[in-house]
């Protein structure tokens, strides 16, 4: 009778000195995650720094942080192959597994996501990807976003890598909550000081115009010849428009100094939206050439009518004051990636490649506009508040040749989205 040799419960050497690596790798990066508030209150760079770190810990393709954004997770650091496609990411409410993490505050791994008959976002990453685990970030029993890797191998993650991540997600939430305190009223001073500033600096070139020719019609009607006359109407018009422009601005400012803008979400006809402002922006500004590209068969998209209008209305009106008069301004859309994508492109100068994202701040403003055209630097910071509050992303890049493109995405209504 054949001995039959027992499998040996013993750990080798190598495999305890690994794991204890392992352990002394993740004790350093939670120090420095719970330290890290002391000296960075830059929330970007808190979760950054912490995605790069987990990285020499736990072997994964890609990883993310999303946070909890009234009714949506929004990625708001990445790290790994598909990072570019994952940041600003957003995922409504409901039945995923994302959510389910945040819901129930309880871990998911799935070693294969189509076996499962599940996919994660983001074009490229969605047929790339085939592990996932997620983490709940929790702060004082509500869970305020999550923390996952993915990995393109079958089963890439086990218990004691689960239970590794789990432990970041830990350590992350302190000083997540105390960075976001002070992001929070860093946001609300900034707000009240624009506030003060439109009102203060602002409204009153449009009111001084509007009182002074209001004065001259009132004294000298009768004796101003027509084309005076109609002039003189005309800049009342023009400055009327621009006080109600600044007007629904301010409306937006002053909604959003208390946080992020959660605004209703509506079926819409984008096709509708888009026309009536092409039609109002060309008559603003009729010596340029607008046109629009919008397909008949586009989803309805979810949004207020009115907001998505003053986007494109702010959108289209910086097109035409920064490009040459006679250049063309074209609005395309299209559907994409569960939703639809609206792009505003000029003929102008471009855009300096570093100045992406920092456009959409609060006041800034960059340098060539600037010298262009006068401008209180705060319109396109309230197209991203709407557009994110409806739930969607705004960007904006050169285009190849000349001119730049402002582009905007909404999402679509889906089936589980009605009633």
């Amino acid at each position: 009778m054949a001995e039959t040799e027992q499998p040996s419960s013993a750990i080798s050497p190598e495999a305890r000195a690994s794991a204890d690596a392992r352990l002394l790798a993740t004790a350093e990066l939670v120090l420095e995650i719970a330290t890290a508030a002391g000296g960075e209150r830059q929330l970007d760079a808190i979760l950054r720094a912490a995605l790069d770190r987990l990285h020499g810990v736990v072997a994964f393709t890609g990883g993310s942080i999303a946070f909890v954004d009234g009714d949506d997770l929004v990625i708001r650091a990445a790290t790994g192959q598909f990072e570019d496609e994952a940041i600003g990411q957003r995922l409504p409410r409901g039945s995923s597994h994302s959510w389910r993490v945040v819901d129930t505050l309880q871990p998911v791994r799935i070693d294969d996501l189509r076996a499962v008959g599940s996919r994660i976002k983001g074009a490229e990453a969605s047929k790339a990807v085939r592990s996932w685990l997620a983490v709940p970030i929790e702060w004082r029993g509500d869970g305020i976003g999550l923390l996952e890797v993915d990995s393109t191998e079958v089963g890439a993650f086990t218990e004691e890598a689960q239970a590794l991540v789990a432990t970041i997600g830990r350590a992350l939430a302190g000083p997540i909550d105390l960075a976001a305190r002070y992001a929070a009223e860093l946001r609300a001073s900034a707000l009240r000081d624009a506030f003060t500033g439109v009102i203060s600096h602002e409204l009153r070139t449009p009111i001084t115009t509007i009182y002074g020719m209001s004065q001259v019609l009132r004294q000298r009607h009768d004796t101003m010849d027509p084309e005076t006359r109609r002039h003189a109407i005309a800049d009342i018009e023009e400055e009327a428009d621009r006080l109600r422009r600044l007007a629904e601005d301010l409306l937006v400012l002053s909604r959003a100094e208390g946080g992020r803008l959660v605004l209703s979400r509506d079926p819409l006809v984008i096709r509708h939206v888009i026309r009536q402002a092409v039609e109002s922006e060309a008559k603003r500004w009729p010596e340029h050439k607008f046109s629009a590209d919008v397909p008949l068969d586009l989803p309805l998209v979810l949004g207020e009518e009115l907001h998505v209008g003053q986007v494109l209305q702010n959108l289209l009106g910086n097109a035409a004051k920064y490009s040459k008069a006679s250049s063309a301004v074209e609005v395309r859309a299209a559907a994409d990636d569960g939703g639809v994508s609206i792009l505003v492109l000029d003929e102008g100068h471009g855009l300096p490649a570093e100045s992406g994202e920092q456009l959409f701040e609060l006041f800034y403003r960059a340098p060539e506009a600037a010298r262009r055209a006068s401008g209180a630097g705060i319109g396109l910071f309230v197209c991203r508040q709407l557009v994110e509050g409806m739930g969607g992303r705004i960007w904006a890049r050169s285009r190849e040749g000349k001119g730049a493109e402002f582009g905007f995405w909404l999402p679509a209504l889906h089936g589980d989205d009605e009633g």
